[in-house]
């Protein structure tokens, strides 16, 4: 590996393996989830940590943690297999320019939450023969990117539409949720008031007004832990929610988003129900889109969607 040179850009097999160990947090996990073995994750990331000159995990017997190299790092593979599955998807689709094509805009958990498990639907309501083109982005940019443009964005108060150009998908609806086993295992505290639930690790967002902020607003309602928070913060909700499968502490979820974890069992819930708060998520068309008659129709898919 060393002939490469330190700014060479890894192998895309040792990529996959790095993606897979920070998201299950444990090297094992990561090998069944890629059919391979203990072993050449553990390869793989000692090479790539060499090729890159950074340690990227923390190692110990119950499981790995990244590091702060580890972390930017991750980010940076997770926005670049983003593009990768765009820029995929745009390919497989330049033989066929006279298909009609809506473009939608929205963050990488809500591709994956929400718009995915509506995509069968809302190609029945288009017609079969529409292309739909996901623009998929990172929630840590902060913003939508400008290229190529979109027909709608799926955001949270999304105020780039006037009244008549959005609609809202769903009102916020919060509530805290954990592994089956980490339940168990702290039953105790969490079968008692809020007040008491210190003793507990919660898994963050690490965007500003998402991860904290929203654990503030669910605390607002429901009480707070009476000693200091223990937060663990994560630039990609995926990855708060793949901690919290893996037993790591509790973790928020969206009436909206966290169904699939809920149905297989990856996740159970817990307090008195769902907080709801003011917010909204929303479908808004683009200028572009206002212009399309199919962005209408996918304005008026969401405008009824479950």
């Amino acid at each position: 590996m060393s002939d490469r040179g330190p700014h060479s850009i890894p192998p895309t097999g040792m990529l996959l393996a790095f993606e897979s160990a920070a998201r299950h947090g444990n090297f094992s996990q990561a090998a069944r989830e890629l059919e391979t073995s203990q072993s050449a994750i553990s390869r793989h990331m000692a090479r790539l940590e060499t090729q890159l000159g950074a340690r990227l995990f923390e190692r110990s017997r119950t499981g790995v943690r990244l590091t702060e190299a580890g972390r930017r790092f991750r980010d940076a593979v997770a926005v670049g297999f983003g593009a990768l599955r765009a820029g995929a998807a745009e390919v497989t689709t330049l033989s066929d320019e006279a298909r009609p094509e809506v473009a939608i805009a929205c963050a990488d958990e809500v591709s994956h939450l929400f718009l995915m498990p509506h995509y069968q639907a809302l190609m029945e309501a288009l017609e079969e023969h529409v292309r739909i083109r996901i623009q998929v982005h990172s929630s840590a940019m902060g913003h939508v990117p400008a290229r190529p443009p979109a027909d709608m964005v799926l955001a949270w108060d999304a105020g780039i539409s006037t009244p008549g150009d959005r609609v809202v998908v769903a009102r916020e609806a919060l509530r805290p949720f954990c592994s089956p086993g980490y339940a168990v295992e702290h039953a105790g505290a969490l079968k008692g008031p809020v007040a008491g639930w210190g003793t507990l690790t919660f898994l963050a967002f690490a965007v500003p007004g998402e991860g904290a902020e929203s654990w503030k607003r669910w605390f607002t309602a429901a009480g707070r832990p009476a000693t200091r928070l223990r937060i663990e913060e994560f630039d990609v909700y995926m990855y708060a929610l793949e901690a919290a499968v893996a037993g790591r502490g509790l973790v928020l979820g969206w009436r909206h988003l966290i169904g699939r974890y809920v149905e297989n069992g990856a996740l159970v819930a817990l307090g008195d129900g769902f907080v709801e708060t003011a917010r909204c998520f929303t479908a808004a068309l683009t200028p572009e889109g206002r212009q399309r008659p199919l962005a209408r129709a996918c304005l008026d898919f969401f405008g009824g969607a479950p």
